[in-house]
């Protein structure tokens, strides 16, 4: 027990020491909510509840990764045994031990598809994709045309014994609702529980049945998937729909700076759905929040791109050209992976991308799937592991060895090595099955590779979850930070829940970023800085405004000699 709740807070031990009742955590970003469930499954362990008993969700492969394999570095063998994984894998494993062996459709097949369906080129096909996962999210009702395109897309999934993501959610909850499969957990965590849509509430609801105690993590101020049907008043409404629930708010910050604290604090006050909580910082004062405008996207990316540089010792042009050269830290103290850049839509990567490559800093563009060439390496590895003696037989030495050659890159390597460690107390057969199922349900945000060497580029949705000493949001400006589509409704209170995700990401350094004309929609509008900004006490930013390149002077150049 000493060693479970080691290093601690007193909300922290409250929230693991809670067995006998359903619980609500809080939990503000920088809080240490990993470290908490982590602690809560090793103490659910020492005090009886069998690994196989336990069930622990995540939102991302990334999260379930990492939860994995601090469970292991703490527990060791002990804690295997316990489900932690997505909600879409939880789906997958009840649709396979109800008897269904399904193959998940990629986004590609998808679109040719509905294509094929609908009678409409690609970017419809898109559009009409998004129709269609939010009625299976339970969200609404199809129209006319959405229901025919449905009911014909469905059949040529069913042909071809597939089924998309959205049906890993469905399928399930139609299953365990006519009783043909069955989930024995006694206690359940799920993790970023502000973020679940209705039909992933219900079959949560179907898996608890009246046997679990559930235990919601999660942030009501960082809810930001509401365009993908979460619903917020899951979070907001937990104590009522599981009867006199506890609620632990976890609200001393390890990550942040009190400026940078208190900076996001002031922007998300302005919200009206959301538990009330100051998150309170247990660092040093730090810096004042930047607030940067620039001409355009194409110096608003120099100038990041300068910003890293001097801290990272550079003497390059970038550097040079500024009349002001940033002050108050130590050249040389970070590496690449300290930084990240931010945005808030894909299309804002291509300027800055482009900066980074032209002067030569090495970054990542996080947002592609990862090569399908994962899965057939499992392949390789099942093929191996039946040619050879399964007793005995070590599966990660499988993995090194039918990775050999392969050229993977760390991210890759580390989801091998995850899954190896993982299902290594299975037999060899079983866990090829298992890391196959996890690889069919990999996201974009699989992509990043934390322990690579390079500024991080992805957008403000991606950075969910990641910390990073010095963070740039690019873009935050009307029309952008929030984002406006035409005569569109805009949430507002989504969007500030987004600028406040990515502005919780930095540990030391915040830098916001806007542009005063910007290449949108195939020419330069005039840009604005957003609304948000205005929300942040003056006394805890630094703004400054790039100048522009000044005026070509008029009139025919004089000669050399007059």
């Amino acid at each position: 027990m000493s060693d479970v709740l080691d290093s601690l807070n007193a909300s922290q031990r409250e929230a693991v020491l809670t067995m006998d009742r359903h619980v609500l955590v809080a939990a503000g970003p920088g809080t240490g909510k990993t470290l908490t469930i982590v602690r809560r499954i090793s103490h659910l362990i020492e005090s009886g509840v069998a690994p196989a008993d336990i069930l622990a969700v995540t939102f991302t492969n990334r999260a379930a990764r990492e939860m994995r394999d601090r469970v292991r570095a703490f527990m060791g063998a002990e804690g295997r045994g316990v489900f932690i994984g997505t909600l879409h894998l939880l789906g997958l494993r009840i649709l396979k031990e109800s008897g269904l062996e399904l193959k998940i459709c990629s986004r590609e097949e998808q679109i040719r598809m509905v294509e094929a369906a609908a009678f409409c080129s690609a970017n419809e096909a898109r559009r009409v994709i998004e129709k269609i996962s939010r009625v299976k999210g339970l969200m609404e009702e199809p129209d006319e045309e959405t229901a025919r395109v449905l009911e014909a897309y469905q059949q040529m999934l069913r042909e071809k014994s597939m089924c998309d993501f959205d049906d890993l959610i469905t399928m399930p909850l139609h299953v365990l609702e006519a009783g043909k499969g069955s989930c024995e957990f006694r206690h359940i965590i799920v993790d970023e529980y502000q973020d679940i849509s209705l039909a992933q509430y219900r079959l949560l609801r179907g898996i608890a049945g009246d046997r679990a105690w559930v235990c919601a993590v999660g942030d009501s101020d960082q809810a930001i998937y509401g365009f993908r049907g979460a619903d917020i008043r899951s979070f907001l409404n937990f104590s009522r729909d599981y009867g006199e629930a506890g609620v632990v708010v976890l609200k001393e910050n390890y990550r942040s700076t009190k400026v940078i604290l208190d900076a996001a604090g002031a922007l998300i006050r302005n919200n009206r759905l959301r538990i009330e909580k100051t998150l309170e910082a247990t660092g040093e004062s730090g810096r004042p929040v930047h607030v940067i405008s620039a001409p355009d996207e194409k110096a608003e990316a120099r100038l990041i791109v300068q910003e890293i540089e001097a801290r990272m010792g550079g003497t390059s042009f970038f550097r040079l050209d500024r009349q002001t050269v940033p002050t108050g830290f130590s050249e040389g103290a970070h590496s690449f992976s300290d930084f990240a850049v931010l945005f808030r839509t894909n299309g804002q990567a291509k300027a800055l991308q482009e900066a980074f490559l032209e002067w030569g800093i090495p970054c990542q563009v996080v947002g592609d799937r990862l090569p399908l060439r994962l899965e057939a390496l499992i392949e390789d590895a099942r093929a191996y592991a039946m040619g050879h003696e399964t007793e005995g037989l070590d599966l990660e030495a499988v993995m090194a060895r039918v990775s050999e050659g392969a050229s993977l890159s760390t991210t890759e390597q580390a989801i091998l090595t995850n899954l190896a460690a993982a299902y290594g107390d299975l037999p060899p057969e079983a866990a090829l099955d298992r890391a196959v199922e996890e690889l069919s349900v990999l996201g974009a945000e699989d992509a990043f590779d934390p322990r690579g060497d390079a500024v991080a580029l992805m957008t403000l949705h991606t950075a969910k979850g990641l910390e990073f000493k010095v963070v740039f949001v690019a873009g935050a400006e009307e029309g952008l930070l929030p984002l406006r589509f035409g005569r569109q409704e805009t949430d507002m209170e989504e969007e500030r829940r987004l600028l406040y995700v990515g502005m919780t990401r930095a540990k030391e350094e915040l830098f916001l970023t806007w542009a005063r004309s910007r290449f949108l929609h195939g020419r330069a509008l005039p840009g604005s800085p957003s609304p948000f900004l205005s929300e942040i006490p003056p006394g805890l930013v630094r703004t400054e405004a790039l100048p522009g390149k000044p005026p070509k002077k008029g009139g025919k150049q004089m000669g050399l000699f007059g």
